[in-house]
């Protein structure tokens, strides 16, 4: 089996974009002459290397723009437009699009940065929002070499901006961004929203697109998962419905595992003093493996099955019976 350690150390030789990995006299193998995304030199002071500040990984990953008495970026060091791409109407679950981003002013909490084994990062910049909140902005795989800032990959990852955390997996041969983030409510005793965003490594890029239907290649769902949901529904008899979904995003050598449970349980708006009584529970596990830049599946999603759409979510087709 390998380890944790190990294979984020291999996840992170899949992004390296000139010094490749150590070998075992520590030597740096050279994979390819692939050039860098973008590069910067290294910070100094008094002519010594300093740390990586968030206004350095805005000026190495941005085109920064002033505006007021701010920045803004619209634009990532590529030379590409900062766009959300919307989910395809062909998709089997019609996930409710977030609408379009817009820039917001940049500082230093727009900048999350994860340190990985040999000195290199992953750096996402909030440079968007939607009008949900979810923040949205470039994603970058970073190397530190020979006083040379490199970016080694690059995508646009949308994720809520609260408690941000993010992960690099090795799938296989395959590198998975795992990011996850929360946006919380004050005005409903601070409950926070927990979702998990996938991207997948390939050709120099992060890709967010969605996912497959293993035996058709057809279009499944945005690889976007609400760690909880919850609906209520009123039925014929008056009683109320309460129906909960909790998703846990974790991964082995093979596979990304997603783990669906289900409660739902009926209660009696006129005897409040009554337990609820338990209607159903169900526990699924979605398989997903990697191949190029995406992700496929045999099963679809739990909860649009579960919880009453309400108009927020359409299933454009009946479940396969191997989706159960």
């Amino acid at each position: 089996m390998i380890s944790q350690r190990t294979g984020v150390g291999l996840a992170v030789c899949s992004l390296l974009v000139i010094s490749g990995c150590a070998s075992g006299g520590g030597q740096s193998v050279k994979p390819g002459g692939r050039q860098p995304l973008c590069q910067m030199p290294l910070p100094r002071e008094g002519g010594q290397p300093r740390p990586i500040r968030p206004r350095d990984w805005m000026q190495l990953i941005l085109t920064i723009q002033h505006q007021g008495n701010g920045v803004i970026a619209e634009t990532a060091c590529t030379g590409e437009r900062i766009e959300h791409t919307p989910l395809p109407a062909t998709c089997e679950v019609q996930t409710p699009d977030p609408g379009v981003p817009e820039p917001v002013p940049l500082g230093e909490g727009s900048v999350v940065e994860h340190l990985l084994p040999e000195g290199r990062r992953i750096v996402w910049i909030m440079t968007h929002r939607f009008p949900n909140g979810d923040g949205f902005g470039p994603v970058a795989a970073i190397t530190v070499e020979n006083d040379t800032v490199f970016v080694g990959s690059l995508g646009f990852l949308r994720l809520r901006s609260t408690r941000v955390d993010l992960d690099l997996w090795l799938i296989g041969t395959k590198t998975v961004l795992r990011a996850e983030g929360e946006t919380c409510e004050p005005n409903k005793n601070n409950r926070c929203r927990r979702a998990t965003s996938l991207m997948v490594y390939d050709r120099s890029r992060f890709h967010g697109v969605p996912m497959r239907r293993s035996e058709t290649n057809e279009c499944i769902d945005t690889p976007w998962v609400e760690q909880v949901r919850e609906a209520d529904l009123t039925l014929e008899n008056g009683w109320n419905r309460h129906m909960k979904i909790s998703a846990n995003v974790t991964h082995d050598q093979r596979y990304v595992v997603i783990t669906e449970h289900v409660d739902v349980q009926d209660t009696d708006p006129q005897h409040p003093d009554i337990p609820p009584r338990d209607v159903r529970r169900i526990d699924t596990e979605r398989f997903i493996h990697v191949e190029g830049p995406y992700m496929f599946t045999r099963q679809s999603p739990l909860w649009p099955r579960i919880i009453p759409t309400e108009g927020r979510t359409d299933v454009l087709r009946k479940p396969r019976k191997d989706d159960d």
